[in-house]
């Protein structure tokens, strides 16, 4: 099977290709970006004057983009489109039920924020296609998805944080051996290295965010029916 995948940015690409391998078990040279590619090209360039979340609409509406990948290979195949909810208010997103504010079940809003933007986002690919879609919709942002590695797992589900990129460099940043998460050069955080060890405590990631679980099952079902 060949997996490939649209999302909002590299650092995105670099967890959901973790999870995919700790779901799947396929090698990673099966799991390959399609938008943004992993090296910058003239068409990544161009696209970027989109924000990240536009860009991933925009691609999933892109026939042609979308005929290369699944009407070139010979072998079953699996686009996972992936988008953060944090702007899905903003114009041309769209979705705006429900709301954070005095939610009394985090699991249950995950849910139901996920199944809203789901709907947003099969009306947007090809007819054709929809049945051969998963959706990595991080609720927030991706870095929800990395927190149970790194806090204390009594805490409810991370998708109470508001801004979890933020509590996620936080909860690194204050364990001194965690420094090489840390890409000192451009002042980041190494998702590479943190999706690999997502991979490898992915069963107890998912447990502490419900979009990561609700992500992992969508996989998990479309491997059961392609065998």
């Amino acid at each position: 099977m060949r997996i490939g995948i649209i999302a909002e940015g590299r650092a995105d690409i670099a967890v959901v290709k973790a999870v995919l391998k700790a779901v799947t078990g396929i090698d990673m040279s099966e799991i390959y970006a399609i938008r943004p590619t992993e090296t910058t090209d003239e068409t990544d360039n161009a696209e970027m004057q989109f924000s990240n979340w536009q860009l991933v609409m925009k691609s999933c509406q892109d026939e042609a983009l979308l005929d290369a990948f699944f009407n070139t290979l010979d072998e079953d195949v699996l686009l996972v489109v992936h988008i953060d909810t944090a702007e899905r208010g903003n114009e041309g997103y769209d979705v705006t039920k429900p709301q954070r504010t005095g939610h009394p079940d985090w699991k249950e809003y995950s849910l139901q924020v996920r199944a809203n933007v789901k709907a947003k986002m099969e009306y947007l690919v090809p007819e054709q296609y929809r049945e051969h879609v998963s959706y990595a919709i991080a609720i927030e942002e991706t870095d929800a998805w990395l927190i149970p590695l790194y806090e204390n797992p009594c805490r409810k589900d991370t998708a109470t944080h508001v801004r979890p990129k933020e509590e996620l460099r936080r909860l690194i940043g204050a364990i001194k051996k965690n420094s090489k998460y840390i890409d000192t050069e451009h002042n980041n955080l190494n998702y590479v290295s943190l999706g690999k060890e997502l991979t490898k405590q992915l069963k107890a990631a998912r447990k502490m965010n419900e979009s990561l679980n609700l992500f992992c099952v969508d996989v998990e079902e479309k491997m059961v029916e392609t065998k």
